[in-house]
């Protein structure tokens, strides 16, 4: 089963992106940014760190939300048994 996810305009240029899952792997996608990390300033940097974080919080809600649907379909075994 492969789901599809679409592609999020707003996100900024560089962030991971979640492109495609199967039950096997996940396809991610991110922008190329090439930026000379001596121009940013200490307040890009920081916003830098804080969408990366977001986008790795953002990989595992979904993974975690795929997972609990194919648990509660039943596709998945139930580990205690």
């Amino acid at each position: 089963m492969t789901q599809r996810i679409h592609h999020l305009a707003s996100r900024p240029a560089g962030v991971p992106q979640v492109c495609g899952i199967s039950d096997a792997s996940v396809r991610l996608a991110r922008a190329s940014t090439v930026v000379d990390a001596a121009t940013l300033t200490e307040e890009e940097r920081a916003l830098r760190l804080l969408q990366e974080e977001e986008a790795r919080h953002d990989l595992f809600r979904r993974l975690f939300l795929r997972t609990s649907a194919r648990y509660l379909r039943g596709e998945l075994d139930d580990a205690s048994s």
